[in-house]
């Protein structure tokens, strides 16, 4: 939820900026392929969202040769880790919270399956998705003002079909001091958790999925449109 957008200073201390996953893995299957052999296709991506994927109100993080969104499977019991390392204060709640929040509102499941010493936030596979605290000298894209970094990866099958099959989110240790103080962490996590399920952002200035957030802590319609994409998605 990220981009620097606008100019000036103007109500700088008011502004959330978060950003969705700049790195994100695609790893390409062929019938046979064991997952110890894969190809890996690294990208950059700032825009967090495919321009013009989607419908009025929200975008994909990535999309198919098909033009499908790439989301994980219908039903997917989706496993969540959490490193604690530089964690806040009460982070556990944290946590359960906005995991309940996404799911409820995505149909899709996360699980919070307990904690780890796991700390690769860039280049994950297969597995579960870590949510951790870091700063910039350790995820160098939480530098400035960008609060959160979330995304998936995922596999693409030989008929073009992708699912994803990991992810992540972290959370910039700085966020609640200095500049930035008071931003709603909850919200911040809420939202790169919805990146990881395959959103991307909004261009509407409400929306919780927007990459600024200067207040909002709701899911809007189109949010809640996009996730219903998804979830229409995962089980056609």
């Amino acid at each position: 939820m990220a981009e620097r957008r606008g100019g000036g200073c103007t109500s700088i201390l008011s502004v959330l900026l978060v950003m969705g996953l700049v790195i994100s893995m695609v790893v390409y299957l062929s019938p046979g392929l064991d997952f110890g052999n894969v190809r890996r296709t690294v990208y950059s991506d700032r825009s967090a969202g495919v321009p013009g994927s989607g419908g009025e109100g929200y975008t994909f993080m990535q999309v198919t040769s098909r033009d499908r969104p790439v989301t994980w499977g219908c039903e997917a019991q989706i496993e969540v880790e959490v490193n604690p390392a530089g964690a806040p204060e009460g982070y556990a709640d944290l946590v359960a919270s906005a995991v309940s929040r996404v799911n409820e509102a995505s149909g899709f499941t996360f699980v919070v399956t307990g904690e780890t010493d796991d700390r690769e936030f860039e280049g994950r596979q297969r597995g579960p998705v870590l949510i951790g605290w870091a700063d910039e000298e350790e995820v160098p894209d939480l530098a400035g003002p960008t609060a959160g970094l979330g995304g998936a990866s995922y596999v693409v099958g030989p008929g073009g079909d992708a699912r994803a099959v990991g992810g992540m989110v972290v959370l910039d240790t700085e966020m609640r001091g200095g500049w930035l103080r008071g931003l709603d962490e909850e919200v911040v996590l809420v939202h790169e958790l919805v990146h990881v399920l395959g959103l991307g952002h909004s261009e509407e200035a409400d929306a919780l999925m927007a990459a600024e957030n200067s207040g909002q802590d709701a899911f809007t319609e189109a949010d809640l449109a996009g996730l219903e994409a998804l979830q229409e998605a995962a089980c056609a």
